[in-house]
C-alpha cells in the first residue's frame, strides 16, 4: 500500500480526570489530537500532529506520549517558555462530562501566527488529507485563520483533500456569528464533513440531520457524516443519504471523545479503501467501545 500522509491540526492538552473527589488521573488530549491517536491505531498510515508546544516538562512528556501511539510530531514547533494547556473533567451518573478548561496562555494558540514558518504551510500542503475542527479554529487568531485557509487551498491544489468537525463550543468563541463565519470559510475548502448535528443545530440552526446534509452539500462537500449521539449517525454523498444505526451500550462511563473516536476509525477507513457504509459501522462500534472507559483514550492495545 502506497503511504498515505494524514496531518491533523489542532491542540493537546494535559488532562485531568477525577478518579475519586479528591484523586486525578493525568493524560494528554484534545479532540484533534483524539481523532490522531485513533486513526493510528486503525490504520497503517503516517500520521502527523500539527501544534505547538512549550519545554517544559509537561511537553515533552506529552510528545512522549504521542509516539508510544504512532503520532508523530515532526511538524510541531516547540515555544520557548511556552506551556500547555489543561483542562479536568467531570462526569455525572450517565456518563456525561463537563469540562473545565485552563488554556488562555497555551503554546497551541500560536499555529500559524507570528514565526509560523513558510516551510511548515508548504509541507502540510504535501499531504494526502489535513484535519481540523472548529475547536482547532477557536484557538487561532483572524490572520491565522486566514494563513491556514491558504494552507488548506495548496492542500487541495496538490490533490490532497481536508476533512473537518465543526466541533462548535461556544465558550471558545465572542459570538456565534464570528464563528459561523470562521466554519463557514473552511466548509467551502472541505472534501469529508465530520460534523455532530446538536452542534450544527446549535451553530447553524438545523432543525434536522437532513437539513445539515443539504446545507454541506450546498457548501459542495460530497462525503458528510452526521454524528447523532445515541441515535448512530446519517452518511451521505452528493446524491443519497443512509442511517447508520448506533451499537446499544448498557453502560456508559463517559462520553468524552466519543465523536473523535468515530472520525478516527471513519477516516482509517475510507483511507484504506472502505465504503462509507462500512466506514461508519467501524467507527460505531469504536466509538461504542470508548464510552466504556474513563477518559479520551482506550487503553493502548497490547502488542506481542
Amino acid at each position: 500500500m502506497q503511504n498515505i500522509r494524514v496531518a491533523l491540526i489542532g491542540e493537546c492538552m494535559i488532562e485531568l480526570s477525577h478518579l475519586a473527589p479528591d484523586r486525578l488521573a493525568i493524560g494528554y488530549a484534545g479532540d484533534a489530537y483524539n481523532v490522531a491517536v485513533y486513526l493510528a491505531r486503525s490504520a497503517p498510515v503516517d500520521v502527523q500532529f500539527v501544534t505547538a508546544v512549550g519545554d517544559d516538562p509537561y511537553s515533552a512528556q506529552m510528545r512522549a506520549a504521542w509516539a508510544a501511539h504512532n503520532v508523530g510530531s515532526a511538524h510541531t514547533r516547540v515555544i520557548p517558555g511556552g506551556q500547555p494547556g489543561l483542562y479536568l473533567i467531570r462526569t455525572d451518573d450517565h456518563g456525561e462530562r463537563t469540562f473545565h478548561y485552563y488554556r488562555s496562555q497555551s503554546a497551541a494558540r500560536s499555529l500559524f501566527g507570528p514565526g509560523h514558518p513558510d516551510e511548515l504551510d508548504d509541507a502540510l500542503a504535501g499531504h494526502d488529507l489535513v484535519y481540523l475542527s472548529g475547536i482547532t479554529l477557536s484557538i487561532l487568531t483572524t490572520s491565522a485563520r486566514a494563513r491556514l485557509l491558504g494552507v488548506l487551498d495548496e492542500t487541495r491544489r496538490r490533490g490532497g483533500r481536508v476533512a473537518f468537525d465543526g466541533n462548535y463550543r461556544p465558550a471558545g468563541w465572542p459570538s456565534p456569528n464570528l464563528a459561523a463565519l470562521a466554519v463557514s470559510d473552511v466548509l467551502a475548502r472541505t472534501d469529508i464533513a465530520l460534523p455532530t448535528f446538536e452542534d450544527e443545530r446549535a451553530l447553524f440552526g438545523d432543525r434536522t440531520p437532513e437539513d445539515t446534509v443539504r446545507r454541506l452539500r450546498a457548501s459542495g462537500i460530497t462525503e458528510i457524516a452526521v454524528k447523532l449521539g445515541p441515535r448512530g449517525s446519517l452518511i451521505a454523498d452528493a446524491r443519497t443519504t443512509e442511517p447508520v444505526p448506533a451499537r446499544h451500550v448498557a453502560n456508559v462511563v463517559d462520553t468524552t471523545a466519543a465523536g473523535d473516536s468515530y472520525n478516527g476509525a471513519y477516516l482509517a477507513a475510507r483511507l484504506t479503501g472502505a465504503p462509507r457504509r462500512r466506514a461508519a459501522e467501524s467507527a460505531t462500534a469504536l466509538a461504542a467501545e470508548v464510552i466504556t472507559h474513563r477518559g479520551a483514550l482506550l487503553p493502548a492495545p497490547a502488542t506481542t
